[in-house]
């Protein structure tokens, strides 16, 4: 584990797009395409369309992409149903899958890869991929037919050591976003907690989310961090509540009840 930590930071992102390849293991005819604008469509769709196999990495990057508008093709499937291109946008991400054989003639699925494109900020492509990989049930770079997959990377100026490097560089940038978050509400919780401003019981709380959230990390759920984080910082805004204070500025404590004092004049009796 500790090796390809290291060996993944020390690939650097490209400051605008990653070039991802990945293995397909799964795939079946769950969409389609409208064939009135090549829009991607589930298979229930009743207008005009044609099949298409996205497999299992595709589905899943497209279900990961928060806000992702509905993809177009840019290549269309023809006998072989499962070699297509399209892109979409996710928020200020930009996003392109191309689906190619790889190996024996695309006869199986196995025999697949699809090359991904992900162009905008540095930081949510990470996110992405790092949510990405977490979602799949197997690790993308690892290819079924290796010696096969090697000879096309390197037609693509890559090769599997490299391609590998670049999936896990962007799970330690988004893992060390997500580190530098949880740092950060450590360091406020404990800042506060010198001055007094919050109630001793809502930062045990917010310490309680602290915990909650690492265990997610290590998880590699990115919502479950989320969620534990939010609710960290929302028991810190939480006010203590103030004592009555008199005229002088003085606290004024009541430990015992007041009598209650008649004031019936005894006279109208």
């Amino acid at each position: 584990m500790v090796g390809w930590c290291r060996g993944a930071m020390e690939v650097s992102l490209n400051p605008e797009r990653s070039v991802l390849h990945a293995q397909v293991r799964k795939a079946k005819a769950s969409h389609c395409v409208d064939d009135s604008g090549n829009y991607l469509r589930p298979s229930t769709f009743k207008g005009p369309s044609s099949k298409v196999y996205l497999g299992d990495v595709a589905e899943t990057l497209i279900r990961c992409s928060s806000g992702a508008e509905t993809p177009v093709f840019t290549e269309l499937p023809g006998f072989d149903e499962q070699r297509w291109s399209l892109n979409y946008t996710a928020g200020s991400l930009r996003i392109s899958i191309q689906s190619m054989p790889y190996w024996g003639f695309g006869l199986l699925t196995s025999g697949y890869r699809n090359e991904v494109v992900i162009q905008g900020p540095v930081e949510e492509r990470a996110r992405l991929v790092h949510d990405w990989v977490a979602a799949l049930q197997h690790n993308p770079w690892e290819f079924s037919h290796r010696r096969k997959a090697e000879k096309v990377l390197q037609a693509v100026q890559a090769s599997l050591k490299t391609n590998e490097g670049n999936w896990r560089a962007h799970q330690t940038r988004a893992r060390s976003i997500l580190n530098e978050s949880i740092a950060s509400l450590i360091h406020h919780i404990d800042r506060i907690e010198k001055k007094g401003d919050v109630d001793v019981n809502m930062v045990e709380l917010a310490r309680l989310e602290i915990d909650l959230a690492q265990q997610a990390l290590a998880e590699d759920n990115t919502p479950a961090v989320e969620r534990a984080l939010s609710r960290g910082e929302a028991a810190l805004l939480i006010p203590i509540e103030e004592d009555e204070v008199d005229a002088d500025g003085s606290i004024l404590i009541i430990e015992e009840e007041l009598p209650l004092i008649d004031l019936t004049d005894d006279a109208s009796e």
